[in-house]
């Protein structure tokens, strides 16, 4: 959700609770204020008519000079005289139907008799008074929330506007292409705080960054003799006459030569593609360079009996630098060989938009999106090493996007160009 809607939905929930809550208020205020007008005129009236009683012959002639309905019935002598309001309902004529009226009830003495008068007064006008202030008010309130909402996009547009620069500014940040963000100054305090942390953060990150790269490619430069020396003399050991101890020693430094050399490579890989020193591109045959690949893992397929299937439907058109792309997708199938089982499988399906490669294998363990982390450790294969670390990077650096899935004992990688 958007800072702008989270912020005037606040504020539309607020608003309605308190038209709603002073709306209810307003009109019990009001309703007991139009009650209270109906109450008093109904007591003056029976008042009026206590004295003007002895100017009539009888009682019953007082329903005759009263402008509002009166009901007078004689009765027997009451206990007491009290009065009594309520709301009730009388049928008219006009209307020919019934209209609210408020009630007042009590008993008098006129002579030696007693009679119970009923005096009312119309609600009409006054429900409708209320009705018509309850209208005009949620008028105003619709009003209200309509300026209110188009004044906060304007008002927020305006205040927020330095702060979607930074964040404009922090979304095109890469440190494929890193260089010194510039933060426009702002008026508001917070704001400048907010863009004097972000530059000390990103200067930090890329003076980091550019070190680790230094490293990195150092690293690999510079090792690479000593292991190339390393090797040589191991191989120069098979030569001599080793006992069976010896030559399982010298056989295990040099498996451990051969793979620290590949990932001192890999790294100076990465390397490369950080510092996009892969700029030739060309439209790579994706059909031919799968078929190519496969042959190369033909023997070991063969020897842990790895059926693979191919399923080429139309050529995609990857444009991309040819040894990135060789790199790219023998890492893939290595992957799939390399962590498959005895007599498992391999399903390859390419297409215009996209290559799937599935594989037989059993349950990493961890999350399928921590695979593509460097060194990351999955089942009981130990560490899955830096392939598809270095996958990723290919496909981060040419804009495509790749996804891991596994489920009953199958991988699945699909790779949309």
């Amino acid at each position: 959700m958007k800072l702008l809607t989270k912020t005037t939905l606040y504020f539309v929930t607020v608003s309605l609770l308190v038209f709603f809550a002073g709306g209810a208020g307003l009109y019990k205020i009001m309703q007991n204020l139009v009650e209270h007008e109906v109450n008093a005129d109904l007591y003056n009236r029976i008042h009026y008519l206590y004295d003007n009683i002895s100017q009539l012959n009888s009682l019953e002639n007082v329903a005759f000079i009263a402008t509002e309905p009166i009901d007078i019935q004689k009765v027997k002598k009451p206990v007491s005289y009290t009065y009594r309001l309520k709301d009730t309902v009388l049928y008219n004529r006009n209307v020919k139907g019934y209209m609210p009226y408020r009630q007042l009830s009590t008993i008098v003495k006129s002579g030696n008799n007693y009679y119970r008068i009923r005096i009312y007064k119309s609600l009409i006008t006054s429900n409708y008074l209320i009705e018509k202030i309850a209208l005009i008010i949620t008028l105003m309130l619709i009003l209200f929330l309509t300026l209110a909402y188009f004044l906060n996009r304007h008002i927020f547009g305006k205040v927020w506007a330095d702060f979607f620069n930074t964040l404009h500014i922090m979304q095109s940040f890469s440190l494929s292409s890193p260089h010194k963000e510039i933060f426009q100054p702002s008026e508001i305090i917070e704001f400048n705080q907010l863009n004097r942390v972000l530059t000390e953060m990103t200067d930090k990150i890329i003076n980091d960054y550019e070190t680790v790269k230094e490293f990195t490619g150092n690293l690999s430069h510079e090792v690479q003799t000593p292991l190339a020396v390393i090797k040589n003399k191991t191989e120069l050991l098979f030569q001599e006459s080793l006992n069976e101890k010896q030559y399982e020693l010298a056989g295990s430094i040099y498996s451990a030569t051969n793979r620290l050399s590949g990932i001192v490579r890999s790294l100076g890989l990465i390397a490369r593609i950080d510092k996009n020193q892969f700029a030739d591109k060309t439209t790579i045959d994706m059909e031919a360079l799968i078929i190519r690949q496969l042959e190369n893992f033909e023997a070991l397929m063969t020897s842990r009996n790895i059926i693979p299937e191919t399923h080429f439907n139309e050529t995609p058109k990857v444009v991309m630098d040819k040894d990135l792309a060789e790199t790219f997708i023998n890492n893939l199938i290595k992957n799939a060989v390399r962590h498959n089982i005895e007599n498992g499988f391999i399903r390859i399906w390419l297409s215009e938009k996209e290559l799937v490669i599935e594989n037989s294998g059993t349950d990493p363990k961890i999350p399928t999106e921590e695979l593509f982390e460097q060194f990351s450790r999955a089942s009981d294969k130990g560490f899955m090493g830096i392939g598809l670390a270095i996958v990723k990077k290919i496909i981060k650096h040419y804009h495509m996007k790749i996804n891991y899935d596994y489920q009953d004992n199958v991988h699945r990688i699909t790779v949309g160009f």
